[in-house]
């Protein structure tokens, strides 16, 4: 069962966005836990290709891209919360790094 859907948006920031995701898929939580979800929000640069290479390349974790057409960060972060399937919501930026146990972290936040 999924617990927690981690949203990332994303415009034109791939390189960035690939060092999140990097600090995404070292998480203590284990990876039938959660899902990733990256919104592609209308980016021109090569998004698209470097995020499938990075889920081609760790097909162990939950991450899954999905484009929203309609430009500006409100747009694609509510594409994110439509598009999730687990019972919690965390959204990060696509230029952060994050903790080893920030999912675990926000389960348990979220459970008390």
């Amino acid at each position: 069962m999924l617990r927690l859907s981690l949203i990332v948006a994303t415009y034109n920031r791939s390189s960035s966005l690939i060092r999140a995701l990097e600090s995404v898929i070292e998480q203590n939580a284990p990876a039938s836990q959660w899902e990733c979800i990256v919104i592609n929000n209308n980016s021109t640069d090569d998004t698209q290709e470097r995020v499938a290479e990075f889920v081609a390349a760790h097909p162990d974790h939950n991450i899954r891209m999905v484009t929203e057409l309609r430009q500006g960060l409100s747009f694609a972060r509510n594409r994110g919360i439509r598009e999730s399937e687990a019972e919690y919501i965390a959204i990060i930026d696509d230029d952060e790094r994050i903790s080893p146990d920030f999912i675990a972290s926000y389960i348990s936040f979220f459970d008390s």
